[in-house]
């Protein structure tokens, strides 16, 4: 089922679709562009036409010495392989132009050389700006400094960066809302929606309670100080935070959940945890001290079991390391702590325009597909879940975008509810927000920057309001 754009179209993001569901052709900005019910076109990167050498591929010598910690198990990575070619078979038969729809594509960020001249750099500043309001979010209330800083207000005393001449305590980031723009010519609608202009300490945590989407726009304080222009799809709720920073996402979790009788615990439950590999060490993503038993460690202290409805359906992606798949579905692995039993893998497959993959299947270096593990939790608390007896498999095809982009799985997971209009929904690690869905993650807003939007042809929206970079 696909979601409704304004206007009342429906769209989906599914290139392709066999009659058993288990072999899959989607777009990935299409995707996310449907999930949020938005009109506008994801910017993204060129789609791949070939495959991608790799030039740094190991000897099979090196590749067995490393074997525990790089590799597959090659009886599995076989069955992988055969479902896989399988079903870019099939939809090669079936799909005769490229395998993704057109692209608007972002503008050229150039990267820093090796002299010291300051790049302008949007992505970056955004994702710096993101770790800050996060960090804000974490210390609301244990920050000593503001706190005497507040005291010294209501005693009139003028001193110090965060006060004024009135005595008051100003805010370093602030924030307004109000009915999005795609949608402000329905007067019926916009009159519904909370007022424009009213400006608000910036909240690490916000909920859409509309059934349209929000524009929220967070600026500073002082003159001259940046915006930065979000938009809130129907229903979505994020809270931005770090995830080694539990406590603080279940005080406001807490907080946003009484405010607006929100459900407490979810059908759906995903998680995409930043796995320690060698993309993420180059491009500085994710910390990675400690290694995957230090990303094992913070999921369980996250208690994100408390989260889940009885029969969730919990998915986990992993990469293609056989010590990371025991840390979830081994012995002691998170599965068996969430008391969660496997039942499907899904193998998404990063492919070219024309059906290849993106590298050689069969590399011992890097494999050209990710999985994602389904489970269930237990229905009761005295039930121990085990795998099912057949775990079913399917395979989604997508070519790659934007680094970190996944595709986004709203339209397949959806079957899969109790009722498809009445669920709920967590998102773990993301960094874009859903219709309808709870996100969290200390990027949770990234692509619901308006800068990595674009509008569609013939859309109300001015050449003004239109991103550029």
């Amino acid at each position: 089922m696909s979601d409704p754009i304004p206007g009342g179209i429906q769209r989906t993001a599914i290139l392709y679709q066999n009659a058993n569901q288990d072999i899959i052709l989607i777009d990935i900005p299409k995707s996310i562009a449907v999930a949020q019910r938005r009109s506008g076109i994801l910017l993204s990167s060129s789609p791949l036409e070939a495959p991608i050498p790799l030039h740094d591929e190991p000897t099979p010598e090196k590749a067995k010495a490393h074997k525990a910690r790089h590799l597959l198990n090659p009886d599995l990575h076989a069955d992988y392989k055969v479902l896989i070619e399988q079903a870019l078979a099939e939809i090669c038969n079936h799909v005769s132009g490229p395998w993704c729809r057109p692209r608007q594509l972002m503008a050229h960020v150039p990267k820093p050389g090796k002299t010291d001249m300051h790049i302008d750099d949007p992505e970056k500043e955004l994702e710096s700006r993101l770790r800050e309001w996060a960090a804000l979010g974490e210390s609301k209330g244990e920050d000593s400094a503001f706190d005497f800083q507040k005291m010294m207000a209501s005693l009139g005393t003028t001193s110090g960066p965060n006060a004024t001449s009135s005595g008051t305590v100003t805010h370093k980031w602030l924030m307004s809302y109000g009915p999005a723009r795609e949608i402000k010519g329905d007067a019926q609608r916009a009159k519904a929606g909370p007022q424009s202009g009213s400006e608000e300490p910036w909240m690490a945590f916000f909920h859409n309670p509309e059934d349209h989407a929000l524009d929220l726009a967070v600026f500073g304080s002082m003159a001259q100080s940046p915006e930065y222009r979000f938009t809130i799809p129907p229903r979505a709720t994020f809270f931005l935070s770090d995830s080694t920073h539990s406590d603080a996402f279940r005080a406001s979790f807490r907080e946003l959940t009484d405010e607006y009788t929100l459900p407490r615990h979810f059908d759906l439950v995903l998680l995409d945890p930043p796995w320690p590999n060698r993309s993420a060490k180059r491009k500085g993503a994710y910390e990675q001290v400690g290694g995957m038993p230090h990303v094992k460690k913070m999921l369980l202290n996250m208690d994100i079991d408390s989260y889940f409805e009885h029969n969730a359906l919990v998915g986990v992606w992993i990469t293609n390391k056989e010590a990371l798949r025991a840390h979830v579905l081994g012995p002691g692995g998170l599965f068996e702590k969430w008391n969660v039993g496997l039942i499907e893998e899904w193998v998404w497959i990063k492919t070219t325009t024309h059906g290849e993959p993106m590298f050689n299947i069969d590399s011992l270096l890097r494999k050209p597909y990710e999985i994602l593990l389904l489970g269930r939790a237990a229905p009761n608390s005295w039930t121990t879940m085990a795998p099912a007896p057949f775990i079913k498999k399917r395979v989604i095809a997508a070519v790659p975008d934007i680094h970190s982009r996944k595709p986004c799985l709203k339209e397949l997971l959806e079957p899969y509810m109790p009722d498809i209009n009445d669920y709920s929904a967590l998102e773990i690690f993301s960094r874009y927000l859903v219709a309808g869905w709870t996100s969290w993650g200390n990027e949770v807003l990234k692509y619901n920057w308006d800068q990595y939007w674009a509008s569609a042809p013939g859309s109300e929206r001015s050449s003004a309001d239109t991103p550029s970079r």
